[in-house]
């Protein structure tokens, strides 16, 4: 028995996929690259030969610098026009398939960029000093360690150790440590001589700058406890601890 299928099956002619314009991309940069080394190679050689263009003052290699970015670019629309023909696409659309394939490379490159910035490590007063964020501790009466501990600032982008005076009257801490980077990933550990720790999110944007920053915070328990001998931070359970305020000093303050 003859069996007969909907004609919706079949594919239409001259459709321009995603994927064509990908594979279309993929290939305009390789031919531009091509054609641009080739294109540069040759115009050396015309410049250093029939042509006696002088190397001085660069003459040489602008004639071939010029020459390899147009003969890429003419690589580059050869080669999109030449894969996207074979995929079936066809007038018109072989133009916009062609727009398409740059717009993907453009677009490609600029979240390249913009990946590889963010993961730098942004200075926060890049024309002066960096400024301090100053700390207050202060402990209940039954923590007797209170005196000995220490204190980091942790980021994403460094670690600093803070500079702690002696605990006065009021079983109070102060100090301060360095903002180098701009993060809003910061966390200050204070350290036990047997093990222990406190650990608090400094509650700052990564640009902690304006004045707004500049007053004291309210009093922060920890948001993690670590224990000797315990196998890592838990979650503090909000009873009374050692707790932490502090704000931004600038140079201007």
């Amino acid at each position: 028995m003859r069996q007969s299928y909907h004609s919706g099956v079949v594919e239409p002619a001259n459709k321009l996929r995603f994927s064509a314009i990908l594979v279309a991309a993929v290939a305009g940069l390789v031919g531009f690259g091509v054609f641009a080394l080739l294109g540069a190679a040759l115009a050396s050689l015309l410049a250093a030969g029939p042509l006696h263009i002088s190397s001085r003052e660069g003459g040489a290699g602008y004639f071939a610098i010029s020459v390899g970015m147009l003969s890429g670019v003419l690589g580059f629309v050869g080669t999109v026009w030449l894969v996207l023909r074979r995929c079936g696409v066809g007038g018109v659309k072989v133009v916009l398939g062609g727009i398409a394939a740059f717009a993907v490379i453009i677009v490609s490159a600029a979240s390249a960029v913009g990946i590889w910035y963010s993961m730098q490590p942004h200075v926060l007063n890049l024309n002066g000093p960096e400024p301090i964020l100053r700390i207050e501790l202060h402990a209940p009466a039954n923590i007797a360690i209170f005196a000995d501990a220490t204190a980091e600032l942790t980021t994403d982008r460094n670690s600093a150790d803070a500079v702690l005076e002696k605990p006065d009257e009021a079983a109070t801490r102060r100090g301060y440590v360095p903002l180098y980077y701009r993060t809003s990933h910061r966390l200050l550990a204070v350290k036990f001589p047997n093990g222990g720790a406190r650990l608090y999110n400094i509650r700052l944007p990564a640009n902690p700058m304006p004045k707004k920053y500049h007053e004291w915070s309210t009093w922060y328990k920890p948001d993690f406890v670590d224990e000797p001998g315990s196998t890592g931070p838990k979650r503090a359970d909000g009873s009374p601890d050692i707790e932490v305020r502090y704000h931004v000093e600038t140079a201007d303050d």
